[in-house]
């Protein structure tokens, strides 16, 4: 599974990339990411190129590595906030 958060414009967002484990290295996830990014081509203006991003950890990097993504450390670093927020 996986799905896309986006602007409607040059950005989006690959989120949620899952197989269940005994789904795994069967060529999947590839299939699922493949999708996701014709995806993100036709709702992307055709007059540049759309800015995408993931985060990947693990065995996942492999895969995308594979579809043309590069890491952007120490460039930047994706960030996470675990602390229930003030309501």
């Amino acid at each position: 599974m996986g799905r896309i958060i986006g602007d409607g414009g040059w950005y989006f967002h690959i989120a949620d990339m899952a197989i269940h484990p005994q789904h795994q290295r069967k060529g999947l996830g590839d299939q699922i990411l493949k999708r996701l990014l014709w995806e993100i081509s036709t709702k992307a203006p055709q007059d540049g190129t759309p800015y995408i991003t993931l985060m990947a950890d693990g065995p996942g990097r492999k895969l995308y590595q594979k579809n043309g993504f590069v890491e952007t450390a120490p460039r930047s670093l994706g960030m996470v906030l675990e602390t229930p927020l003030d309501r």
